[in-house]
């Protein structure tokens, strides 16, 4: 159902345009761990604009794939945030929306190997072929996670579930800290993060995301790089709306509360990003499953917690 309230359109315009803030405020961060000044907390929009000026160049062996992908990638992801009621009713809410959700992040994630494979370059398959693998592994995280809570509230769309969500409620408390922590393994695995992947690194052996844009330029990269900011986004906001701040605490506070959390979650990646290097690539799908065990926890909990 589409929701003709503005304010919650006008929230997901926010939401988007604020998206490179949050990539800016890790990138600012780690440069602050590691001793150095470091860019702007907005250099990230100096770099999309700088990207948008530029001229698109295309492979030889390119074809109409590539130059589709990058707009696909983009849009996907910026509909999986109409999904989300950023302290407002979301903009477009259904029963099921959660699995829409996911199915739109991976219909993203088809485009972008599609668009490594379509170049003909071995380095880029490379990549997709890493890509692939490891999406097997991080889709159950959110499955078993998000499915988790639609267990316990039994409710199947993110404003119901969330709505759910009481701090009163000790059961809530576990499964929320637990879906948290397991959220953000997801959001370091999906939006390449350490140490699942360096999102710094130029060593095409080692890259998984970043080798597979290697032939993108222009504004094709600047829609590649802003589909990237806005996932990682996107995943910090769901783990942050898991602690209900809008349902519990009302409006203002609410904000403050999410934005906090927000920026908790940057710290925390950032921190992980300067203590850690990335894992050897044999070692990602134990990451992953891993991950994987934290949401299907969250299920055993509620099943033993409602044994009479």
């Amino acid at each position: 159902m589409v929701n003709p309230d503005p304010l919650s359109w006008l929230a997901w315009a926010l939401f988007l345009a604020s998206a490179p803030l949050l990539a800016g405020i890790v990138n600012k961060l780690k440069a602050r761990l590691s001793g150095r000044f470091g860019p702007a907390v907005f250099q990230p929009y100096s770099e999309l604009l700088r990207l948008a000026r530029k001229e698109t160049v295309y492979s030889t062996s390119a074809g109409f794939i590539s130059r589709l992908a990058p707009v696909i990638v983009w849009s996907t992801v910026a509909f999986a945030t109409l999904l989300l009621p950023l302290g407002r009713p979301a903009a477009v809410s259904f029963s099921g929306d959660i699995i829409l959700f996911a199915y739109l992040l991976a219909l993203g994630r088809f485009f972008q190997i599609l668009a490594a494979l379509d170049v003909a370059s071995s380095f880029e398959g490379m990549g997709a072929s890493r890509e692939a693998r490891f999406a097997v592994f991080a889709e159950p995280i959110f499955f078993f996670t998000i499915g988790s809570l639609a267990i316990v509230t039994r409710q199947y769309s993110f404003e119901t579930i969330l709505a759910g969500i009481s701090w009163g409620d000790p059961l809530f408390v576990v499964f929320v800290s637990v879906g948290m922590l397991s959220l953000f393994f997801l959001m370091m695995a999906e939006c390449s993060r350490m140490p699942v992947d360096d999102p710094n690194t130029h060593l095409e052996l080692t890259m998984i995301h970043e080798v597979m844009i290697l032939d993108a330029s222009g504004f094709d990269l600047m829609l590649y790089q802003y589909a990237a900011s806005l996932k990682l986004l996107l995943y910090a906001t769901l783990a942050a709306l898991l602690l209900n701040p809008f349902g519990v605490l009302g409006p203002a506070l609410g904000l403050l509360v999410f934005g906090a959390t927000l920026v908790a979650l940057a710290a925390a990646l950032a921190l992980i990003e300067t203590l850690m290097a990335r894992f050897r690539l044999v070692l990602v799908p134990q990451f992953l499953l891993f991950a994987t065990a934290i949401g299907v926890l969250n299920i055993l909990i509620f099943t033993f917690s409602r044994q009479p």
